[in-house]
């Protein structure tokens, strides 16, 4: 017999699966970038210069993956790899200034979407959903060993 609270689980790990493929066609439909370029690109712009394997630890994703992604990216100039004094076969990269702009100028698109269609809850729900995500995220983090 499934308890309420493993149910409740069930039914929240359900629904972020849901969302995130969800809105990773929202972003595809929007943008010339897919769903993973935004995130490198978003990754970069938050966190600072960083190499392939770096980037692919933190996204829990294979190194490949990150790889075929930063590739597109340098082609479109909206990242550079520079130097990396600590590995010289694994450089580092960074966004570019067109970059930078291309993500802004995601982000606006993405808030004029949402002002057109407004997600059917408060900025309090989404708040506290949020909390709870990311207490879950922080639980598995501590349980799961790092890549």
């Amino acid at each position: 017999m499934v308890r309420p609270r493993e149910h409740a689980f069930d039914a929240l790990t359900g629904e972020v699966r849901r969302l995130f493929h969800q809105l990773a066609a929202v972003v595809d439909a929007l943008h010339d970038l897919n769903a993973s370029q935004r995130a490198v690109l978003e990754r970069l712009l938050r966190d600072g210069d960083q190499t392939v394997p770096e980037i692919a630890r933190a996204c829990r994703v294979s190194r490949q993956f990150i790889q075929v992604l930063v590739n597109e990216l340098l082609e479109r100039g909206l990242v550079v790899a520079m130097a990396n004094p600590a590995h010289a076969r694994s450089p580092r990269f960074r966004i570019t200034d067109a970059g930078r702009k291309r993500f802004e100028a995601m982000k606006a698109k993405e808030r004029a979407l949402l002002r057109r269609s407004p997600v059917p809850a408060t900025a309090s729900e989404m708040a506290a959903a949020a909390d709870v995500l990311r207490r879950v995220r922080e639980h598995f983090e501590s349980l799961a060993p790092s890549r």
